[in-house]
This record gives structure tokens, C-alpha cells and sequence, in this order.
């Protein structure tokens, strides 16, 4: 019986626990009121990942020993696991019952309390921990992680050099050093640690994400860059928001520090992503801005699905003023007595800033939105401005509609087209006679082209251009003014808002304006 206990044993630290639990489980047949082979026979069960059957068997443990303290605890971690916290922290409050000083239900009450973000209380049952074993690992590195999640700095850093003291190669006991240092703003320090968790382990890739913010707090673009790109090409199958991310980060350091140094990262990137539709189009912005001539509708459904939950607070902070502006202009030009029975399309109208400036000029039910991204619609349709939101490519809708507006907009949108040909045309077609489009663009400033793919992804275009498709979609300007846009890197963007009227052929002929 001893010899088969011992083989059972080793099996079990040997992580064979299916043999284990042959030999516990004949053990248990012989001597079924054995509180220790059913607590044997249970956690064979949790290693092969049968927790229904561990439960069954701590659950017979406790019927031979109702004052089981192993059958209560793994009950409690068990649960924990299943996160019925519930249920863990009742077991585990039985096994202090039983002995208060059970370091492992200690640890499971504050764990538990973690997850319920209660931080307060998992710091006093991980100080408890700490208390009965001021030795113990454990307790030292999650007692510096929760004073980390309090914002207790100092603290943390203390127990966390605890941890290194006790284990000089632990990865965790490193990177929560890092982070810790990265939060104090001292910035040297958090890289060092960083770099440290590569050396302990270089499949921790998102240091790598981590080190690229650290260097870049510290103005350091060239490393910035350097591990931001190392985190994206190592990262399998990235999602749309890492490449936009990347972009963002190129434009900025091509804004503020060296245009060399993004086009450089930019060539890398488009060479290594050919057929992803934001890295085309970022990376061309970047490279060679007259490349593209529109913007892919792919892209701009990955970028405002990826953008949708930050875009109004993103724009607020940008001083946005587009939606105003062309508010603005609509109030001044056109009869105020009849408001109310105006029909209005709002182009790219997205989270519908836009549309709660210009609702008020709408007919009852008669202001309607179209996008091309559902997260920025699922987002207007909560504000209950628009009457009816399309999800669709701009030209394709005007292209198949049968509606006629009096009035269409577009803020902020032409910056997706470089050539305006086809969406003038077709705005013209949808306009009732005398019906006004209403929008802005982005003013090209940095050469002589009618368009131009500027580095921040967005187009630009001269007033030459914009002037000569209007009148060739059979529009005619009625408002053409300057103004600041919104901020981007820190400098205003200076662009147009237009008004353009689609002239009443029958007054026409009939001499009237």
C-alpha cells in the first residue's frame, strides 16, 4: 500500500496524472473513508481538467471530514478558478475557521477581491499573507502589484525589490518594476527593467509596445520607432488598430522630429504589409503622397470602426470645428421662416456631430445619415438626432438613390477623396433644384497639385480645384470663406467652408435667381 502511495506520488509530481489517478483511485476503492486519496483522486481530476469530478471528489473528502481544511481550500481555489467568487470566498472563510493562519486562503480571499476591484481589501488579506510569511514570494509581489493598482508608487517599489531579493530572475517581480518606474515618470529606470524582461524572456512581446512608449515619454524617436515596429512585425496577424497605431506614431514623428526617420519606418512598413488596405494608404502618405488618388473604403471602415468609442472626445480635443462652421454658414444663407421643412443628407456623418448642429434645420424625420462605419452609426443612433442611418459607401448610395435632399452635407469628409469629380456629380444629382451642398476641405498648402495625399493621411486640395468642380458638377458657390478646421499635432488646419447651390432651371428660364 505504501509502495503504490509513493508510485502515485511521483506520478503526480511528474505531471503523468492520469496513471496517478489509476493507482489513487484503487487506493481509494480499498479504503474509501480515506480523506487523502479522495482529496488525491480530486486533484488528479483538476489537472486533467475535470473540475466537475475534482468537485465531486473534495466534496466526498469533506463527507469523511467535515472539518477538512485541504477539502475546503480546494474547493475554494477551484471555484475561484470558475470564477464563482461567491462560492471561493465562502470556502475559503471555513478553511480560516479552521486554522487562521492558511496562508493559501488568504491568498484566495484577496485574489477574489482583486478581481472585484476592491483593491483596499485585497491589500489587507495579501498583507495577512505577508504577516504569517514575511518569506513568502507571493505575498511580496502581489502586495507590490496592488499598491501598483492604488497608485502607491513607492510602496510598490519597495515590495517589489522585496521579490527581486527572493527571486533575482523572476520576469514578473521585472516588468511590474518597469511599469512601476514608467508610472513615476522615471523613464531610464522602466527601460533598463524592460530591457531586463527581454533578456529573462524574449517571447514577452509586449514590452516591446511598452518600451517604444517609454522611449517615446523620453523623446527618443529613433528607439521609439524602433521597438514599436519589432512589436508590430512580431506580433501574429495584427489587428487594424496595432497598423493604425503604427501610422499615427509615423505621422507624429514625421510632424514633430524627423520626416528621414518616418519615411524610412514607413518604407519597412509598407514592404512587409503589401495588402493591408491602412498601411497602403498611411504608409503612401508618408512616401509618396501623390500615389493615391482616393482613399480605399476598406480603410476607412477599419479606421472608424477602430476610432468609433474615442472619435467624439478625439475631435473635441482637436478644437474640431467643422460641424459649427457649416452650421453657421446654413443659418446665414438660407430662410430661416421655413427650418422646419428642410430634407437634409448628412454625408460621412459618422457619430453625428455634425448632425446635432444642423438637426434643427430639418423636417420632421427629414435628416438622414450615411457612413460607412456601423460602430460610428451604432454611436449616432444613440443620440437619436438622425431619422434613418445608412451604412454605406457615400457615392454608392447617392449613385442608387432615388431621394432627393435640400440640402446635403459634408464635414470634414472630402478629406477621404482626392479626386472630388464623382462625389460633386453625384451630390448634384440628388439636390432638388435650389438645393445647397454644404461642406468643408483641407486647403493644399504643401504644393501646386489639384489634390494631394498630405503625410497625415488625409487629402488636401487647392481652391482652384474646388472651384472648377463645382462649377463643372453644375453647382454654383454661394459661400466660399477661410477658416481653422481643428488642430492637428499642435497647428490649426486651415481649410474652406463652401456652400454651393444647384440653380432652379424653371426660375432660371424664367429670369429669377
Amino acid at each position: 500500500m505504501e509502495n503504490l502511495e509513493h508510485q502515485a506520488s511521483l506520478l503526480y509530481s511528474q505531471k503523468e496524472y492520469a496513471k496517478a489517478l489509476e493507482i489513487y483511485t484503487l487506493l481509494l476503492q480499498s479504503n474509501s473513508k480515506s480523506e487523502s486519496y479522495a482529496l488525491s483522486c480530486g486533484n488528479c481530476y483538476d489537472a486533467l481538467g475535470n473540475k466537475n469530478k475534482a468537485i465531486e471528489l473534495y466534496n466526498d473528502a469533506l463527507r469523511i471530514n467535515r472539518n477538512s481544511e485541504g477539502a475546503y481550500l480546494n474547493l475554494s481555489t477551484i471555484y475561484y478558478e470558475l470564477k464563482d467568487f461567491q462560492l471561493a470566498e465562502d470556502f475559503a472563510r471555513r478553511v480560516l475557521k479552521i486554522n487562521d493562519k492558511n496562508v493559501a486562503a488568504w491568498q484566495n480571499l484577496a485574489n477574489i477581491a482583486f478581481c472585484r476591484n476592491d483593491y483596499q481589501q485585497a491589500l489587507q488579506y495579501y498583507q495577512k499573507m505577508y504577516d504569517y510569511n514575511n518569506n513568502s514570494y507571493i505575498a511580496m509581489i502581489n502586495l507590490a502589484n496592488t499598491y501598483f493598482y492604488l497608485e502607491k508608487y513607492v510602496l510598490a517599489l519597495d515590495f517589489t525589490k522585496k521579490a527581486l531579493q527572493k527571486h533575482p530572475s523572476s520576469v514578473t517581480a521585472h516588468l511590474l518594476a518597469a511599469n512601476i518606474y514608467n508610472a513615476m515618470g522615471r523613464y531610464e529606470k522602466a527601460v533598463d527593467m524592460y530591457l531586463r524582461v527581454l533578456e529573462l524572456d524574449n517571447t514577452k512581446i509586449d514590452v516591446l509596445n511598452s518600451l517604444s512608449d517609454t522611449y517615446h515619454a523620453l523623446s527618443d524617436w529613433e528607439n521609439c520607432l524602433l521597438f514599436a515596429w519589432r512589436y508590430l512585425k512580431n506580433t501574429p496577424d495584427p489587428v487594424n488598430d496595432l497598423q493604425l497605431n503604427f501610422g499615427y506614431l509615423l505621422y507624429e514623428c514625421y510632424s514633430e522630429k524627423s520626416q528621414d526617420l518616418a519615411r524610412k519606418f514607413a518604407e519597412k512598413w509598407l514592404k512587409f504589409f503589401p495588402n493591408n488596405k491602412i498601411v497602403t494608404h498611411m504608409g503612401s502618405a508618408l512616401v509618396n503622397g501623390g500615389l493615391l488618388q482616393n482613399s480605399d473604403a476598406e480603410f476607412i471602415r477599419n479606421t472608424f470602426d477602430a476610432f468609433a468609442p474615442d472619435f467624439d472626445k478625439t475631435l473635441s480635443d482637436l478644437d474640431y470645428q467643422a460641424p459649427t462652421l457649416i452650421a453657421e454658414a446654413l443659418r446665414k444663407n438660407i430662410k430661416t421662416s421655413i427650418f422646419s421643412k428642410y430634407y437634409i443628407l448628412d454625408l460621412g456623418c459618422g457619430t453625428g456631430l455634425c448632425g446635432e448642429k444642423i438637426k434643427k434645420f430639418a423636417a420632421y424625420k427629414g435628416l438622414i445619415g450615411v457612413d460607412l462605419s456601423e460602430k460610428m452609426l451604432e454611436i449616432a443612433k444613440a443620440k437619436k438626432v438622425y431619422a434613418e442611418l445608412i451604412c454605406d459607401d457615400i457615392c454608392h448610395y447617392l449613385e442608387n438613390s432615388n431621394a432627393f435632399y435640400n440640402i446635403i452635407t459634408a464635414s470634414d469628409v472630402l478629406t477621404y477623396f482626392g479626386d472630388l469629380t464623382k462625389v460633386f456629380v453625384r451630390v448634384s444629382r440628388n439636390l432638388t433644384p435650389g438645393g445647397i451642398f454644404a461642406f468643408t476641405f483641407t486647403e493644399n498648402d504643401i504644393n501646386k497639385n489639384d489634390f494631394f495625399l498630405a503625410p497625415s493621411s488625409r487629402f488636401v486640395h487647392s481652391v482652384s480645384y474646388v472651384e472648377r468642380v463645382l462649377k463643372s458638377a453644375g453647382l454654383r458657390q454661394i459661400l466660399f470663406e477661410p477658416d481653422i478646421l481643428r488642430n492637428e499635432a499642435d497647428h490649426p488646419v486651415y481649410g474652406y467652408v463652401v456652400l454651393a447651390r444647384k440653380p432652379d432651371l424653371k426660375k432660371v428660364a424664367e429670369g429669377q435667381k
